[in-house]
């Protein structure tokens, strides 16, 4: 449920941060009314950060302004299917980028990303690993050098962080996960495209699915 007063640095971030989270647990369920100054009042803040978190939660597509003021949208299955396929073309189109100027590539923070998942692996925590997980593609699509993309990727990369820190706190054994992974890393580098883009795929589509049977705002 929505928590009481926060720090005072980065007011917008967290408020914004604490309400997605609740939105995707189901904490706060479709069609709820969220009132600008309730919300105020049980931050202990001003309504200034509380207007800039709805508006973020609104281009996520997670509240939407009415007359009536905002209303929660959450996410259909559908609304995670769209974003499924966006996210296949930003990482193919970063991986045509990649396999065709791969001088230009920065490994460091994908080598990184990958080690940071094997630590969480061992150590059995899965918020971690979804923070490394994200972090992976986000350098995937970083390396595309295509600045449009990565506006647009930042949007929906906060959405994403906290469906997967769902998603993987139900999975069984994340180990398939890495292997992914650690398999793609391995064809960007030795430089099989068509390789890669079918691990990609599979690995999305997976993550997809498992994300459909687990976010209990879906079922």
């Amino acid at each position: 449920m929505l928590k009481g007063h926060l720090r005072i640095q980065s007011l917008g971030d967290q408020i914004t941060d604490d309400l997605r989270s609740s939105i995707i647990h189901g904490q706060l369920p479709k069609g709820e009314r969220i009132i600008e100054t309730e919300v105020a009042q049980r931050y202990g803040v001003s309504r200034g950060p509380v207007r800039d978190a709805l508006q973020q939660l609104t281009n996520e597509g997670l509240v939407v302004r009415g007359r009536q003021g905002c209303v929660i949208s959450g996410l259909s299955q559908k609304d995670v299917r769209d974003m499924y396929e966006v996210r296949v073309c930003f990482e193919e189109l970063a991986m045509t980028h990649i396999a065709n100027d791969p001088g230009s590539i920065d490994w460091r923070g994908m080598d990184e990303a990958i080690q940071d998942m094997r630590d969480a692996l061992q150590a059995g925590d899965t918020n971690r690993y979804a923070q490394a997980d994200l972090n992976f593609h986000h350098e995937l699509i970083v390396n595309s050098q295509n600045s449009r993309m990565i506006a647009f990727w930042s949007v929906i990369k906060p959405l994403f962080s906290i469906m997967l820190q769902v998603t993987n706190a139900q999975d069984v054994d994340l180990t398939p996960s890495f292997e992914d992974h650690v398999a793609i890393l391995d064809s960007l580098k030795s430089g099989g495209n068509a390789d890669v883009s079918t691990l990609i795929d599979r690995h999305l589509e997976g993550s997809l699915n498992r994300m459909i049977r687990t976010m209990p705002t879906l079922q």
